[in-house]
């Protein structure tokens, strides 16, 4: 055969079949990792079988769609700025990957991880993209990683129902021999079907990854999230899960919902009903947990949206009784005149009983419970950051009366007048961005010499550098400072030092009139407070015990219900006339 001669048939056949070109399309059409060509604008020019299998579509249906039609991102692209979008990805790198959900026309839902790679023209710019899609779980259950994909949810990455039967009976045993208490919380996301069916199922599929998201991130490290199916969760909460803790954990889970999701560029509000179930109160087995949780679930959701709701009805209606009397208060802290009264209860010497000051208390009026003392809703207004407010509006109000007092010449205008502070108002960062001694130098009135802050002790201890800046600025002001609540817990004699402290005030509930060493440690720190120039004065004197026992103790000043009780000004003005005229 001369060597310039054509190669025979079969042999040119046989060349053609090998060819870069001829293998590379077999790659494509044959293999079973699912590939797609996109234009530059993301639409798919060609798809592959293993793709079209993937996601159930055929290949003339796919052709000249979105490729974002098929997937959700279950994370930002790998490698890529936050900024940068899945579909503008390639102005900062011709190549990234990112873990999405494909959802097959059928309705399942799979994990992939999808690869991108630009194709690039002669000018170095994207003319078309090529996708992979490999599947993270296999069909023995195993995940790349060696994960387990038959305890996990594939949608959201959560414990599935398998793997939290286990740990609630792991838990179970754990919490029976500790003799300790547990919580189950079910969570139904309010509304869902509606919002999954107008956003579409691939869309509700991303939300359900954003909400398992964002309940996860309101938890512990030991507690546990699962998903059962569709929109409804579980919590797991171990370790001596009180109703009080489960509660906060509900309220936290709620807060974590408030921000809108965003759902084809629509923002969307969405909230959960909330039923709780304890260990071993409510039940002490698996399956009546969950039954009792769902059962208080269904509870909530009569009630309306974003409610909880306990199996035990009475911590319901405790918990109904507690946001009620939150809203309450938080409406009447925004409108003190209206809600608000300041009384004043009488300090009085031990050795005269003559009224040496005052202490202003705060009382909140409601319509059905008449007044309520600041001990029914003091911790209330610390948690809900009212105290700040109440504070500031408290000492303009004092501020108003003793102006009053001196202006018609009352006796009450001259005597030294205290209040107690809330335990935030040493924080720097209030409601009105400014500090306590810039609001009481914006106060337009005489020097402040009459006025005394008592500062809750637990305040100081909890910031006790924030403290000794701020009380000495206060001092420079020529207020005159008081630590209150000294002696219900240990007493740091260092930081009560170093603090420029005039008073402290101390419970007569401290000491038993039966006790001969309570009232010896009282002495006791009535003459260490002396020794470091801090006088002591005995509150809550509300019985004829305590009168008798503070009569015993080493202070100048007293003052309670049993002696005097709080009075509103008008009242104060009439009853101090008598208490001057019944002096010798």
């Amino acid at each position: 055969m001369n060597e310039h001669s054509p190669p025979p048939p079969h042999e040119r056949v046989s060349s053609l079949a090998t060819h870069p070109a001829r293998l590379v399309q077999k790659g494509f059409e044959q293999g079973q990792t699912g590939m797609v060509i996109t234009d530059a604008k993301g639409h798919i020019v060609l798809a592959n079988p293993a793709f079209c299998r993937l996601t159930g579509c055929e290949p003339a249906t796919a052709s000249g769609q979105p490729i974002e039609h098929f997937f959700a991102s279950l994370h930002e692209p790998a490698n890529l700025p936050a900024a940068t979008n899945r579909t503008n990805a390639s102005a900062a790198t011709p190549s990234w990957q990112q873990e999405v959900l494909c959802r097959h026309q059928e309705g399942e839902s799979q994990p992939i991880l999808m690869t991108v790679d630009a194709l690039l023209d002669d000018k170095g710019r994207p003319s078309h993209y090529l996708r992979t899609f490999i599947n993270l779980a296999s069909q023995d259950g195993s995940r790349i990683g060696g994960r387990h994909w038959v305890h996990v949810d594939t949608m959201t990455g959560l414990p599935n129902w398998l793997l939290l039967r286990d740990r609630l009976n792991h838990a179970l045993a754990q919490a029976e021999r500790a003799d300790q208490g547990m919580a189950l919380l079910f969570i139904d996301i309010d509304r869902f079907k509606a919002i999954n069916d107008t956003a579409g199922h691939l869309e509700g599929d991303r939300l359900l990854g954003e909400l398992a998201r964002r309940l996860n991130g309101s938890l512990r490290s030991k507690d546990t999230l699962a998903r059962l199916g569709g929109d409804q969760f579980v919590i797991l909460l171990e370790k001596d899960a009180t109703a009080d803790a489960a509660q906060a954990v509900a309220e936290r889970l709620q807060e974590a919902l408030e921000p809108p999701f965003i759902a084809n560029g629509q923002r969307l509000l969405l909230t959960a009903s909330i039923g709780i179930a304890l260990f071993p109160s409510d039940a002490q087995d698996e399956e009546s947990l969950i039954t009792g949780a769902r059962s208080a679930m269904y509870t909530a959701r009569k009630r309306g949206p974003g409610r909880l709701a306990f199996v035990n009805q009475r911590l319901t209606t405790q918990l109904k009784e507690k946001h009620r009397l939150e809203n309450q208060l938080s409406e009447a802290a925004h409108l003190p005149e209206k809600y608000f009264d300041i009384h004043y209860q009488p300090e009085l010497a031990t050795t005269s009983g003559r009224c040496v000051g005052l202490k202003a208390v705060l009382r909140w009026r409601q319509t059905r419970r008449g007044k309520r003392m600041p001990a029914d809703f003091l911790d209330i207004m610390n948690r809900l950051r009212l105290g700040v407010r109440l504070d500031r509006w408290a000492i303009s109000r004092i501020i108003a009366d003793r102006q009053r007092w001196i202006a018609e010449g009352l006796p009450s205008g001259k005597l030294p007048v205290s209040v107690t502070l809330s335990e935030s108002h040493l924080a720097h960062d209030t409601f009105d961005r400014r500090p306590l001694d810039h609001f009481l130098r914006s106060q337009e009135t005489a020097p402040l010499e009459w006025l005394t802050l008592e500062v809750p002790e637990g305040a100081v201890t909890q910031r006790l550098d924030d403290a000794i800046h701020m009380l000495k600025r206060i001092e420079k002001l020529g207020v005159r400072l008081a630590v209150s609540g000294l002696g219900t817990q240990p007493i740091d004699l260092a930081w009560l030092a170093r603090l420029p402290f005039h008073q402290a005030r101390l419970s007569a509930s401290l000491t038993s009139p039966a006790n001969d060493s309570e009232r010896n440690l009282a002495k006791a720190l009535c003459h260490l407070l002396d020794s470091l120039c801090i006088e002591p004065v005995i509150t809550d004197i509300d019985d004829a015990a305590s009168a008798a026992l503070a009569t015993t103790l080493p202070a100048a000043r007293v003052l309670g219900d049993q002696l005097c009780p709080a009075l509103a000004p008008e009242a104060l003005d009439k009853w101090h006339a008598s208490h001057l005229a019944a002096e010798p």
